[in-house]
């Protein structure tokens, strides 16, 4: 079966994920180039498990799974170009390990691999939380649905790196010298060249590296 080209957006809470998402489908030039998957997060407050429980990450894993490949195999290949994932499948390893868990046990318990998990995408593009470098942008609950404190926030945003830093096709877009306008710009022009190379890219990556997108072009 075809599959379209599946990217995940991960990083830290009130890194801009949301935003991103929203603004690309206000945006005429954006808005019939990808479909948005929710993140899973939000089908898992009504299953009454407690994210204190190993069991709560590995359904996490395999609803995130799940829903990914129902939308690959309803969407026409031939549609539109790619998957913009709200999270992916190796998301929960951050929280795993937030928890004090040991990494390996991870994936045991969740019967993946890391391999596994990069394979299902074609990149991924990191937004380091506001709490890492732009504090005043950082919002929290009842300002925004966040509650982490901005020193957790960013302890999630590094194991979050982590988890997917090794990815071949990894762009993490900090905070550094950079608006969210900037940072937003920085974020679709990287979406353009991957689109633009989509034909050149395999869909489950071959060799490791990663790519820091410091400077947004002009």
């Amino acid at each position: 079966m075809a599959r379209c080209a599946m990217i995940v957006l991960t990083g830290g809470p009130g890194g801009g994920k949301t935003a991103l998402i929203e603004e690309l489908a206000r945006d005429p030039a954006w808005a019939e180039r990808f479909v948005a998957l929710p993140e899973a997060i939000w089908l898992m407050r009504t299953l009454n498990l407690s994210p204190r429980e190993k069991l709560f990450q590995r359904v996490m894993v395999h609803l995130q799974m799940a829903l990914e490949d129902g939308l690959q195999c309803a969407l026409d290949p031939e549609g539109p170009r790619l998957i913009l994932c709200h999270r992916g499948s190796l998301d929960p390893l951050a929280y795993w390990l937030r928890s004090g868990w040991p990494e390996g046990e991870f994936f045991v318990y969740t019967g993946t691999s890391r391999e596994d998990h990069y394979a299902r995408y074609t990149a991924v593009i990191h937004l380091v939380t506001a709490a890492d470098g732009a504090l005043a942008a950082y919002k929290r609950w009842p300002e925004a649905h966040r509650s982490e404190p901005p020193g957790e926030a960013v302890r999630t945003d590094r194991l979050l790196q982590q988890a997917w830093g090794a990815h071949p096709r990894y762009h993490r877009i900090d905070n550094q010298e950079r608006d969210w306008a900037a940072k937003s710009r920085a974020a679709k022009e990287v979406l353009a060249d991957l689109l633009d190379g989509l034909d050149q890219i395999p869909l489950g990556p071959s060799t490791p590296g990663h790519e820091d997108a410091k400077t947004p072009r002009a």
